[in-house]
Formats: C-alpha cells, sequence, structure tokens
C-alpha cells in the first residue's frame, strides 16, 4: 500500500503541473523568460480535483498501511485489504481522469442532472464505485481486527 500511495502522490505532484498549464494556459520555463502555448485537455477545475484528490488517496494508501502494521490480521484478510485499497487508489485515478471529459462528470453510468452519459463518464464511473466498494471492506476488515500494542 505504501508504495502505491508514493506512486499516487507523485502522479499527483505531475497532475500539478497540468493545472498550473491549463490555468496559465501555457508553460512558462523559469528562470528563463519563455512562455509557450499549451493548454492540456480537461479543465483547470478537473486538474486541480486530480491534484488533490490523487494527493488524498496517496496519503489514505500510505495511512491505512501504516495502521494495518499494528493490526493483527490473517494473511488472506491483510491481503484483502491491501488490494482493496490499491483498487481504491487507481479506481479513483480514473473517476479523476475520465470525470474531467464526462458531462455527468462520472458520478453515474447514464445521463443524470449535471450531464449525458458518455464513455468517459463509464470509465470514471464504474472503476470508483469498484474502488469505494472494495475500500469499505478493506476498512471494516480492518476495524474489525484486533490492535496490537
Amino acid at each position: 500500500m505504501t508504495k502505491n500511495g508514493l506512486a499516487a502522490i507523485f502522479i499527483a505532484l505531475v497532475g500539478g503541473f497540468a493545472l498550473t498549464y491549463s490555468m496559465t494556459k501555457g508553460i512558462s520555463l523559469w528562470p528563463l523568460s519563455i512562455f509557450i502555448d499549451w493548454i492540456p485537455p480537461g479543465t483547470p477545475q478537473g486538474w486541480r480535483i486530480f491534484h488533490l484528490g490523487m494527493l488524498t488517496n496517496g496519503i489514505m494508501a500510505i495511512a491505512l498501511g501504516g495502521a494495518m502494521n499494528r493490526l493483527s490480521m490473517t494473511p488472506r484478510k491483510a491481503a484483502i485489504a491491501c488490494w482493496g485499497v490499491i483498487i481504491a487508489v487507481w479506481g479513483n485515478f480514473m473517476f479523476y481522469v475520465f470525470g474531467m471529459f464526462a458531462p455527468n462528470h462520472g458520478l453515474s453510468y447514464a445521463g443524470n442532472a449535471l450531464g449525458e452519459g458518455n464513455l468517459a463518464g463509464a470509465l470514471a464511473f464504474l472503476p470508483a464505485v469498484f474502488g469505494a466498494i472494495t475500500l469499505m471492506v478493506a476498512v471494516a476488515l480492518m476495524f474489525g481486527a484486533k490492535a496490537e500494542r
């Protein structure tokens, strides 16, 4: 979980550059006075959500991995919890990326009050729902485990 958390944080930091480029509509090559007009696909709001969401998911994975080390769990339950968190992190990654390109923001499989459903919406929604379920299972398993000293 820790390595996946670190990978998520790294990707979030890269996404921070996309956020900056999206907001400024280009790449500033500091300390030089060079500005390259370029806008990454997506929106500044979408990149902000991506950046902050992946940072949060990375921190969550690292924290839950550390917490799991203090719990007495069978190897099978520990593996299920670990994979539940990892699936959640990368399911949310898909949600943040594809949600930027979905009129319905990836909050449902079909259309909703925010907009019509499309392929991007489905690619955002389905992994996010699967990740939410696996994360709930992981947290429930961890909650039910005995804490070690």
